[in-house]
């Protein structure tokens, strides 16, 4: 029912009590004698009706206008789910394209994870893994993904990136998984050799620039078990024309990473 039709249901129920109520007042008053409340109660029979179908009407307008509160709360959390994947869905799109990105710029597939900030009860901040916002394009089988890291933990390149508020890429050594504690060394996969860390900046809403006074709102974190080519050159075979083969050089050098 449509809101027109609840403030109709509501109106008439509150027209038809007022009337029925006014009618049993007026009869009450005429049957009354020497201000005998309950004699005049008493002698009006049927007409006590009216009392009834007034109480019933106006407990109805006042069930109506609950309901009507109940539906309105339930398509507005109904709209705001539907407007929550969306943007969720939007999200996941824009993680896996910008992974695109940086394997295309890389030249190295990997994977991307975001990590949201939380504010824990002991006043750390921690980024906590948000598992719908997950693309997984290099089978990692010891890598699960922090389920919830302290930002100041040592030698994590995501905690860094929140601290300092500026996209960081690091080269893992061989051995950096012993550089973790043991809860975090089973989080992480061994293999893993490069991290590219990205914080969401929180914005100010009048300037739209970054609000310096308020946490990121989380980190971007980009990671792959290969390492980027760094120098030399690749030969590359084209084919032109009926069969005709050109060998290229091309130089495979990426340029100096600006996250460093």
């Amino acid at each position: 029912m449509r809101s027109p039709g609840w403030n109709l249901v509501r109106l008439s129920c509150a027209l038809l009590s007022v009337v029925l109520l006014g009618l049993w007042v007026n009869i009450l008053t005429n049957r009354m004698a020497n201000g005998d409340y309950l004699a005049a109660f008493s002698t009006l029979g049927w007409n006590n009706l009216l009392l009834v179908g007034g109480s019933v009407t106006l407990i109805t307008s006042e069930l109506v206008v609950r309901r009507r509160r109940v539906v309105e709360r339930h398509d507005y959390e109904r709209h705001l789910e539907v407007l929550r994947q969306r943007q969720q869905r939007l999200l996941v799109s824009t993680l896996r394209v910008v992974c695109t990105l940086i394997s295309k710029t890389l030249r190295v597939p990997c994977n991307g994870r975001y990590f949201v900030a939380v504010s824990g009860d002991d006043g750390i901040v921690y980024l906590a893994q948000d598992r719908e916002m997950a693309i997984l394009n290099v089978r990692m089988p010891r890598e699960f993904g922090f389920t919830r890291v302290a930002v100041d933990t040592p030698h994590i390149v995501i905690g860094r990136a929140f601290r300092e508020r500026s996209p960081i890429y690091e080269d893992l050594p061989v051995d950096h998984h012993s550089l973790y504690d043991t809860r975090l060394a089973q989080m992480i996969e061994p293999k893993q050799r490069w991290v590219l860390a990205c914080p969401i900046l929180a914005l100010d809403r009048e300037t739209n620039r970054h609000d310096e006074a308020n946490l990121p709102h989380g980190v971007i974190c980009f990671y792959g078990v290969e390492d980027p080519p760094r120098s030399g050159k690749e030969i590359r075979v084209e084919t032109q024309g009926k069969g005709k083969i050109i060998q290229r050089d091309v130089d495979v050098t990426p340029s100096d990473h600006p996250w460093k």
